[in-house]
């Protein structure tokens, strides 16, 4: 649930990354360092500088902040320090089936620049004056794992219904839906949205835990009901592999 709308203060304009700065697949991250919570060129970013980032923005427990952030830098840093591009690592936390990057296709690291087509065809979920709900993610996750020629492994299919469960925790307004304009700017511009607020009450290991478990049983049903492939989901989500990519996630 949402306060006033976001004022972004004048220490943290928006500034697109210019040629040689690192960015992730996660546009939770890519907006923090497009608005120098984190360091503009992506790179060098100690452990505890992410976790107090993604707390001051993000509104996240310093229990979920530190999970999220210890996670990515021990599997994709060096020396408790990261660089964002390291989050695109093929198959380490990053994942096929992005909401709106491409898939890795054989390469070592996914591309981190947002895809116009795959962008559309998500913003296309969202009800035009309405926005997107919580089930309307977890319709595009299904959309997107199903054009894979091999499903996902488990663990990042949790990671995915994970990514989806703490974007719809950060953008949400009070009704429960995320309008498509802050879908548009956080996916697609990777900036903090104009008309965003930061959550009103702090999200922690719990409420993530359980709206990505709510994810995977919507998704579980869903495949149930209609002839899309996809991976098997569960509702015994495990939070260990809750990923950065996005979401501070909530992008793939």
């Amino acid at each position: 649930m949402s306060t006033s709308n976001w004022t972004c203060p004048p220490a943290h304009p928006f500034i697109p990354a210019t040629p040689g700065d690192r960015r992730s697949p996660c546009p939770a991250l890519n907006a923090l360092a497009n608005h120098g919570y984190l360091p503009r060129n992506g790179q060098n970013i100690g452990l505890w500088h992410l976790i107090r980032a993604v707390q001051e923005v993000y509104n996240l427990s310093f229990i979920l902040a530190a999970l999220l952030a210890l996670t990515g830098i021990l599997l994709c840093g060096r020396a408790f320090h990261l660089d964002l591009d390291a989050l695109a690592i093929h198959n380490k936390i990053e994942h096929d089936a992005s909401l709106v990057h491409a898939n890795a296709l054989g390469q070592q690291r996914a591309p981190t620049e947002v895809d116009p087509k795959l962008l559309k065809s998500f913003l296309s979920h969202a009800d035009p004056r309405r926005g997107m709900s919580l089930y309307d993610l977890a319709q595009v996750r299904i959309s997107r794992e199903a054009q894979l020629a091999r499903p996902l492994d488990f663990i990042h299919s949790q990671i995915g219904a994970g990514e989806a469960a703490l974007c719809w925790l950060l953008l949400k307004q009070d009704n429960g839906r995320i309008p498509s304009s802050i879908l548009l700017q956080w996916y697609g511009e990777e900036r903090l949205p104009d008309n965003w607020a930061r959550p009103r009450h702090i999200i922690g290991l719990l409420n993530a835990r359980t709206k990505a478990v709510e994810v995977a049983n919507i998704m579980n049903s869903l495949k149930k009901s209609s002839p899309c492939r996809g991976p098997p989901s569960s509702s015994n989500f495990d939070v260990s592999f809750l990923g950065l990519r996005t979401i501070l996630s909530c992008d793939s």
